[in-house]
């Protein structure tokens, strides 16, 4: 699948949103609890504000994915079935409550109504973030995007850039917490690895579909392209293939890995082992991890391969190879009636 970059934009500033108020606000909720867990109440606007601007830039850039803007309101109307529209939905009504919160935080008018609003856009957020991974989680079509992996991949990641960002806040505001967010952010990268590596495993398991079972056709009778029914390239062959990408994923998928896991885990284990707490160490953390989530983003839309590529020649050989199933006991049938 060729990789849209505003998409790709809008998981970095949704991601970093989303999971930064997460954990600013889970911080303020646990003093319900009698804790003594909350930031100053200028830190909670920094961090929400940062989150409102976030989300919105994210908005912006997604909307160029759009072919026709002026009719972006429309995603709405598809709430009960698509998923796309879910995520317009959620993610409008976050970016709303959210500024509403951080309204009634600075007036401080009411601490029932913050809270409210605060759990509400806390699970508005995570709708959203659930939303979007559906998108690709739902798509039958792309198999490698086509399980629950997906899922848990992008919320994981979500944590992953929150709790770290989070980090870079405490480290001012609440440098008790510093220890916390290091384990935080340790344990989500770990869980991002797994994920990730989960992800690319599963797909040398996976059983493509054979051009006979697209043609629902059996088994015995093998079929072949032989002319794929269009000598220029059009949005099929571009949009749904993406050639220079495929040739560029040996080199992107394991910079992904490093720039994204292996370098920031090493580092936030260098600073739990050893006790260095030094803000420069945590603001590369962050910053590889941002940047590998963008090339990870890019990688994971490049590795989607849409079953539609088998009738051009552009699916993976497994597609074109012809294997036992239960399509042999298919029969093809003359009727003269």
């Amino acid at each position: 699948m060729h990789p849209p970059l505003s998409l790709i934009w809008f998981f970095l500033t949704a991601g970093t949103s989303i999971g930064l108020f997460t954990f600013t606000y889970f911080m303020e909720f646990l003093t319900l609890f009698g804790k003594n867990t909350a930031l100053p109440k200028n830190a909670v606007l920094i961090s929400g504000l940062i989150s409102l601007v976030l989300i919105g830039l994210g908005a912006i850039g997604a909307s160029f994915h759009l072919g026709h803007k002026l009719r972006a309101w429309k995603a709405i109307k598809r709430f009960r079935t698509s998923w796309l529209s879910r995520e317009a939905v959620f993610s409008g009504a976050y970016g709303f409550t959210l500024f509403v919160y951080l309204v009634l935080k600075y007036y401080q008018v009411n601490p029932f109504l913050e809270h409210t609003f605060g759990i509400v856009t806390f699970v508005l957020g995570w709708l959203s973030s659930f939303s979007t991974a559906m998108i690709y989680a739902s798509n039958k079509f792309v198999l490698e995007w086509n399980t629950s992996i997906s899922v848990l991949y992008y919320l994981n990641m979500y944590l992953m850039l929150g709790s770290s960002a989070t980090l870079l806040l405490v480290y001012h505001y609440r440098p008790e917490f510093i220890g916390t967010y290091v384990f935080l952010t340790f344990l989500f990268l770990a869980l991002g690895l797994a994920f990730r590596l989960a992800f690319n495993i599963r797909q040398a398991f996976l059983k493509r579909p054979t051009l006979n079972e697209a043609l629902n056709l059996p088994h015995n009778r093998p079929i072949r392209v032989l002319d794929t029914g269009t000598t220029t390239n059009n949005y099929c062959t571009e949009e749904f293939y993406y050639a220079k990408g495929k040739e560029l994923l040996p080199t992107a998928i394991p910079l992904a890995y490093i720039l994204t896991f292996v370098i920031p885990l090493f580092l936030i284990l260098y600073s739990w082992i050893s006790g260095v707490r030094a803000y420069h160490l945590y603001t590369v953390t962050f910053a590889l991890i941002l940047l590998g989530s963008a090339i990870e983003r890019w990688s994971f839309f490049v590795e989607g391969n849409h079953v539609q590529n088998l009738f051009y020649g552009l699916y993976p050989k497994e597609g074109y190879t012809l294997r036992k199933g239960f399509m042999e006991r298919k029969r093809t049938r003359i009727s003269y009636r």
